[in-house]
Formats: C-alpha cells, sequence, structure tokens
C-alpha cells in the first residue's frame, strides 16, 4: 500500500491531535527562532546532503562517488538540492521534520540535534522533499508551515504532507538518493529574496556557498580524503540556466586564491635549513619577500604550544581536538579586491575577510567575530582565522558555542595573531595602491602596462612659472605605486615647485620613510603667496626671520588611507609623524581627523611652510600632508579647484 498523506507531527493515534499540536507549535517556534542567519536554509540543506552521501560511502563499493546537485532559482525565489545518499526508509520518512527527531550517528556526522529538519519544514511556506532506492520511493510537499506556526488566532490549517511529484532532473535520473527544495518570500524568512545577495552566476554563487555554508569543507592540507564532488546551477530572473559541474566541496581558503601567500612552516623549515648549514637564518630568499600574505595550518599539539600554562584552555583543546588556519594579508584592500573583482560580490560585501571563524566537524558555524586584540586592533581586519572543533556541541540553530569554546577560540586567535606579527617583514607595505592578488605581471606585460598607463592618465603640469623653460615634469604619467610617489615629490623639490623642505635621509628598512628639516632663508620672497607665481606660498607676513626646524619624520603612500591603518593597528604612531606626502588622499581620515585644505584660497593663512596642502586634526594630534594628485590639479588652475575644496573639506562636513 502507497504512502499518500500524514501528518508528520501526529506522534500518538491516541493523543488529542490539538493538545500535541499546540505543544508542538511553541516547540518548533522556539527551534526557528534560533536560526537567525541568512545562509541558514542553504546549511541545513546542504549538511544533510552531505551526510546522507556520507553515510551511503561507508557501505558502498569503491566506486561509489558522492554527488551533489544544488539549483538556485532567481525566478521562482527558490533552493534546491538532490544527493545519491542514502535516502530515507518509510519510517523516517514520514518522523524526520518532527522536532528532536534524528537518524544521525553523532560524531561521524555534521549535525544530530533532530532540530535542522523541522527548521527547513516549519521556517518556510513551501517545502518539497522525495526519496528513492532505499526500499522506499516517494514525493511528498508541504505548503504553509510558517503560516501555521505564525498564526495564533487559529485560523491556518495545521499543514500535513500530500504526494507530489518532482521535475528535477538529478532526481529523476538517480538511482539512490533524496531531494528537498524550499521556496523563500513571507515575512519571516531570511533572506525574503534571493536576489539580496546580488549573485546571478555559479561563479558567484559558489563563493557565497563556499565560504558561508557547510559546502566549504574544513579540510586541512593534511587531509588527503577525496572530496564531495557537485553541480551548481543558476536560474536567473529570465529563466536562462548556467551550470558548474564537477567542483569540489572544499572552504576557500584565501591563499588558494591569493598569490604571492607564503606558508609559514616553509619559512621556518628554511631557516632550520640554514642553521644546519651554519648559515645566516635571517637570509630568507627574496621570492618570500614582498608577499600578499603569510599562512599556516596549526594541529592540536602546535595549539598547545601557543599558550603554554593554562590549564582550562589546554583540557579544552584536548578534548575537542582543535585545529586552526589563519591567514595574515599585509593590507585589508586585498579583502577588498578579493570579493569585488574574484568572487565579484555586490560592492562593499565582504563575504571573505578579516575575523575569527568558529567551526565543527568540519563545517563553519555561525558568522565571524572580531579577534579581541588589546594592542595592534588593526590586525583584526587583516587575519582571518578559522579554529576547527572536532564533535564540539554547538547550540540550537547555528549560532553559536557555549562561552567556554568560544573563549577558547579567542585565546588560539590572539596567540595566532601574535606569532604572525613577528614576521611582518615578509610582506608588503601598505602603501595604499590596489592590489593585484590573481597574477604575476612578467615584465614585457608590465612595460607595455606603462606605456598603456602614459597613454591614458599623463601626468601634466600646464603652469608656465615651473620648469621653465619647457614646463615639464620627467615623470610622464600619473603615480601607481609609493615609489613613483616619491620620485614626484622629488622632482617637484627638485624643481622648486615645492620649497624649504630638506631631505636629510629616506629609509625602506625602518619604522619610518625618511627624515627632514624646514628650511627658510632669505629671499622670503620665495616663500610668499603670489597666486600666480608662487601659489603655494605662505602668508607673506609668516616669516620674518630665518627658520630652521629640528629634523622630522615624514612617510610616503600612495593612498594615505594606508597610513591611517597602520596608525589603526599601531603599527606607526600618529604622534611621530609630521609629515605625509601621498598621490591621493582617499577617504579613511574622515573617521577621526579634520582635514583642512590649504588649496583653499580662504585658508592660506593657515599654511605653514611652502608646499603643504592638508592639515590633519584629530583634536589631540596634527600633522601636514601634502596630496600630490590635489597639487598638481591646483597649479593648473588655482579657480577652478576652489569648488572642490570647499565642498569636500568644508566645515559643513562636520
Amino acid at each position: 500500500m502507497q504512502l499518500k498523506t500524514w501528518d508528520p507531527l501526529l506522534s500518538s493515534k491516541d493523543a488529542d491531535a490539538e493538545i500535541v499540536s499546540a505543544a508542538q507549535k511553541r516547540e518548533i517556534k522556539n527551534i526557528l527562532k534560533s536560526y537567525v542567519g541568512m545562509y541558514d536554509s542553504f546549511s541545513e540543506l546542504i549538511q544533510n546532503s552531505m551526510d546522507a552521501v556520507d553515510r551511503r560511502a561507508l557501505n558502498e563499493e569503491e566506486d561509489y562517488e558522492r554527488k551533489l546537485w544544488l539549483t538556485i532559482d532567481l525566478s521562482d525565489n527558490s533552493f534546491s538540492i538532490t544527493d545519491n545518499g542514502v535516502g530515507f526508509n518509510e519510517k523516517e520518512f514520514e518522523a524526520f521534520l518532527a522536532p528532536n527527531i534524528s537518524f544521525k550517528n553523532g560524531g561521524s556526522t555534521r549535525g544530530n540535534k533532530g532540530v535542522g529538519a523541522t527548521y527547513i519544514g516549519y521556517g518556510f511556506d513551501y517545502l518539497q522533499f522525495g526519496t528513492k532506492g532505499n526500499g522506499h520511493e516517494f514525493v511528498g510537499e508541504m505548503t504553509d508551515g510558517r503560516d501555521w506556526v505564525e498564526d495564533y488566532k487559529g485560523i491556518v490549517t495545521r499543514p500535513v504532507v500530500s504526494a507530489s511529484s518532482s521535475k528535477n532532473t538529478a532526481f529523476n535520473e538517480i538511482v539512490r538518493g533524496s531531494t528537498f527544495k524550499i521556496k523563500f518570500g513571507g515575512q519571516h524568512t531570511r533572506p525574503k529574496d534571493l536576489s539580496w545577495y546580488s549573485a546571478t552566476t555559479p561563479e558567484q554563487w559558489l563563493y557565497l556557498l563556499l565560504i558561508k555554508t557547510p559546502l566549504g569543507s574544513i579540510q586541512y592540507l593534511d587531509d588527503n580524503s577525496e572530496s564531495i564532488k557537485f553541480e551548481l546551477k543558476v536560474i536567473d530572473k529570465n529563466g536562462s540556466e548556467k551550470s558548474l559541474a564537477n567542483n569540489e566541496a572544499k572552504y576557500i581558503f584565501p591563499h588558494t586564491k591569493i598569490k604571492a601567500s607564503v606558508n609559514l612552516k616553509d619559512i621556518i623549515k628554511l631557516q632550520s635549513k640554514l642553521i644546519s648549514q651554519g648559515k645566516d637564518a635571517s637570509a630568507i630568499p627574496t621570492r618570500y619577500m614582498k608577499s600578499n600574505g603569510i599562512y599556516e595550518y596549526f594541529d592540536t599539539k602546535e595549539i598547545l604550544a601557543l599558550r603554554a600554562n593554562d590549564d582550562d584552555y589546554e583540557n579544552l583543546i584536548n578534548e575537542y581536538n582543535v585545529e586552526a588556519y589563519a591567514y595574515f594579508t599585509y593590507s585589508t584592500s586585498v579583502w577588498d579586491q578579493l570579493n569585488d573583482s574574484l568572487a565579484k560580490l555586490r560592492k562593499g560585501y565582504r563575504v571573505l575577510k578579516g575575523g575569527l571563524q568558529l567551526a565543527n566537524n568540519n563545517m563553519t558555524q555561525g558568522e565571524l567575530i572580531a579577534i579581541p586584540l588589546t594592542s595592534n586592533i588593526g590586525y583584526q581586519n587583516q587575519c582571518h582565522i578559522i579554529v576547527h572543533f572536532k564533535d564540539a556541541d554547538p547550540d540550537l540553530g547555528r549560532k553559536g558555542f557555549q562561552p567556554e569554546l568560544k573563549e577558547a577560540a579567542e585565546k588560539v586567535s590572539v596567540a595566532i595573531v601574535n606569532r604572525f606579527k613577528k614576521w611582518k617583514r615578509l610582506l608588503k607595505s601598505d602603501s595604499g595602491v590596489k592590489p593585484d592578488i590573481t597574477k604575476e605581471i612578467e615584465l614585457h606585460e608590465w612595460v607595455k602596462a606603462q606605456e598603456t598607463h602614459e597613454t591614458k592618465h599623463p601626468l601634466v603640469l600646464t603652469n608656465k612659472n615651473f620648469f621653465a623653460p619647457i614646463n615639464e615634469i620627467s615623470i610622464t604619467s600619473e603615480p601607481q605605486s609609493e615609489q613613483d610617489v616619491i620620485v614626484l615629490f622629488n622632482q617637484l623639490i627638485a624643481g622648486g615647485v615645492i620649497r624649504g623642505i630638506n631631505l636629510l635621509a629616506t629609509s625602506q628598512v625602518k619604522q619610518y620613510d625618511g627624515v627632514y628639516k624646514y628650511i627658510v632663508k632669505e629671499p622670503f620672497k620665495n616663500h610668499e603667496f603670489n597666486k600666480i607665481n608662487n601659489p603655494l606660498g605662505v602668508d607673506e607676513l609668516h616669516f620674518q626671520t630665518e627658520h630652521v626646524s629640528p629634523p622630522k619624520i615624514l612617510e610616503y603612500k600612495y593612498n594615505l588611507n594606508a597610513l591611517i591603518h597602520e596608525f589603526e593597528s599601531e603599527y606607526k604612531n600618529e604622534k611621530d609623524i609630521h609629515l605625509a606626502i601621498a598621490w591621493e588622499m582617499g577617504d579613511e581620515w574622515k573617521k577621526n581627523y579634520e582635514a583642512i585644505s590649504l588649496l583653499d584660497l580662504d585658508n592660506i593663512h593657515q599654511r605653514d611652510f611652502h608646499g603643504l596642502t592638508h592639515i590633519l586634526d584629530s583634536g589631540t594630534t596634527r600633522f601636514h600632508v601634502v596630496i600630490l594628485k590635489e597639487l598638481i590639479r591646483y597649479l593648473n588652475d588655482v579657480d577652478a579647484v576652489q569648488a572642490y575644496h570647499k565642498e569636500t573639506y568644508g566645515d559643513d562636513l562636520f
């Protein structure tokens, strides 16, 4: 006799249906409240399918291949997943939607609380599911589950499962397995609309699902097990389909996407080899320097070594066989490029970034947590750390772990950051220039790129009072790097465009970039402001006697944002710096500083020395700035830039 309809919540024929219904509705309501994440629905369905194929693999012949088929349907606002796993027998299929029913075996599975299926069944208003090949074949659907849970007036009838038919091609073709489909929408679902993610291609969804759901299995380098394979199909709003086949269910570790990333263990092995050969261990080969990031895997023993003499910490690390992965990048702009240029996600959305990610039994759990640093706090955003527990017991839903486990993970993350800080010399300096994390540019490509840049972005100074008689700067295109900024600034000093700044020394290895003095000597006319002949000068009454300042510290950057980041991470101290030279101003200054534009003619009286373009004032510290891009435009047409400077740096912004 084939089963047609049943009520998954009616656990006993002798119980009063309404009494059971009211109690179970309250229980289900509490379960649904524990699911608050934007990826929880995907995660629960993916987790169940991955467990199903793993269970089948334990009893199958070697030629069995674990496989999943996922479909994101933007036109239908739905998500479906099919697996070739164990499927359900008839009794399991009748009962699995009810609260606290689970057929998983604890440690060897990703979840076993028996609440995920209930969330899927009653968290949405449409669920279709089917099974085959396990002595039982059935496809059913349930509607209005969420409406019934949220109904306090008794208007909505308690939903039942009804027989249905599947149009899922993968499910119809497999011999054994299961299929699930949910539709979003309604007042209480997260998300209401799949368009929220602004992802319309399989490539974009691949990043979202591999990083934010169990599909991105946490498998470390020493794990040689074969990954689950999956196909990902995306149907856009117009019904057009695109697919990616034969994908591996592995987390997207940053070093696999970011070129010029160095495994810290390789460096340590190299140093040990140098020492054994009687050589200088600090002589690290050039190929390891100026990296985009450093990374490392930590086994349980190595994590214990990070923090000694902490018994509670040691007990938890051992009990849950804690492991970790960490990636430390030279600049948060690397995350920006990965998300914007590689993943091509919606502007400003950061699916992969700095922070602490907790994981259990090979799958991530919950959202990123801030790494609780007490100093160098900027490193919180530069370091992406995964702390992985085995057989821990996360809260209901997918919200997080018990406080003691979270605290242990935070201690691990802080210890790792402190370890990485000692190796900052391997990383590029953050000059503010946009990183290229996708390839290493060959020499001929680089030369060609410079020629193209010169054509598209020429550096032109039209003011006839400078660089006579040809009125040309020898650097012919706009700066692209910090080194270009240094060259241009020195040319402006040598050409007399900027006067009174004498450079004592520059350094590529010290904490700061250089030392300079302000020197003002007769004739003072060379320093006095004149809109036509000397527009970078100071007020005519500013200097009455010669002036020589003590030695001061200066910093070069391509973009001033990089310097602000170094202040935030406490790598550099804003109180030490007197002058910053950059091509672009950026926008990070707006968080903590008032900017006074000295290119605004109303502020000439505030220019202390020739050539300065801005003053940054935090209320407790104050330093001078030369923004070369704005300086060149100002020299070319003083009047034309006045509106920009008043609008950008005027008092109405503060």
